[in-house]
């Protein structure tokens, strides 16, 4: 629950994503800016601009615990809200061990990407991709390589990162897993900001512990957590927390309620 991250985790909450139903299709609702689920992360988009003092981190690593937590989904989310304000935004398949954001966007790779500009095996333009949505770019992962650690903590990536912060309003990472790898701390050093993504029925609170603990240790910048399937139905008590708690903070960013006649 919301509670659960804030008092065990000791992280600020930045949105409650809803569980999606079973006859729920996610690009159909995702596609839906009415719906509960891009209402929530219109709100996540609000409260990390006021994540820091100097709003929100130009690089942003979504990571989390283990796999299949929502990364890619809450990544592309994110990068399409900034976008639709008008920013210029890159979106990074830095997953390189098991990357799944290709797939989500429906975009094949065209044999270069991250591991390829990692390696001197292409330019950053080169490894650029259109996305067909406006004001969105997007690099994908690239050939997967056998030392992906070894590729990360080489200059490149510093470099990679200080240019496309330059050309860009925003940049956001997809990230690999923080358990059992030493990636996700290698990029969360190098990245200005951090979002931990906690999946309400499946991560464990000392399993995310002690991915707290591996990101503090590579001195990563955590602005907060997101949590990701919170099923409405089953939560009980902690929903009314969470549901509060997510709608005031979204009002109180400046973000007037919709108001309907009865």
């Amino acid at each position: 629950s919301p509670l659960d991250v804030e008092q065990k985790l000791r992280l600020p909450v930045l949105g409650v994503i809803p569980k999606l139903g079973a006859k729920e299709n996610l690009r159909v609702v995702a596609a839906n800016p009415q719906s509960a689920f891009s209402e929530a992360y219109r709100s996540v988009r609000t409260a990390l601009q006021f994540s820091t003092d100097r709003g929100v981190p130009k690089t942003l690593l979504v990571t989390s615990t283990s796999p299949g937590e929502g990364k890619s989904t809450t990544a592309l989310a994110l990068a399409r809200n900034f976008a639709q304000l008008g920013k210029r935004v890159l979106l990074i398949e830095a997953d390189l061990r098991n990357p799944s954001l290709h797939r989500t966007l429906g975009l094949k790779g065209h044999g270069t990407g991250l591991s390829s500009l990692l390696a001197g095996g292409c330019t950053l333009n080169e490894a650029t991709l259109d996305t067909g949505e406006p004001g969105l770019h997007v690099i994908l992962a690239g050939p997967l390589p056998p030392n992906p650690a070894e590729l990360l903590s080489g200059s490149k990536l510093v470099s990679a990162l200080t240019v496309v912060s330059e050309r860009y309003d925003q940049v956001i990472l997809d990230g690999p897993p923080i358990i059992g790898l030493a990636d996700a701390p290698i990029l969360a050093n190098a990245v200005d900001g951090t979002l931990l993504m906690v999946n309400s029925a499946k991560t464990k609170i000392n399993a995310a512990k002690a991915a707290m603990k591996r990101l503090l240790v590579a001195r990563a910048r955590i602005v907060g957590a997101l949590l990701a399937k919170y099923d409405v139905r089953t939560a009980g008590y902690s929903y009314g927390y969470g549901y509060h708690y997510h709608h005031d903070a979204y009002y109180a960013y400046g973000n007037k309620p919709r108001l309907t006649k009865s």
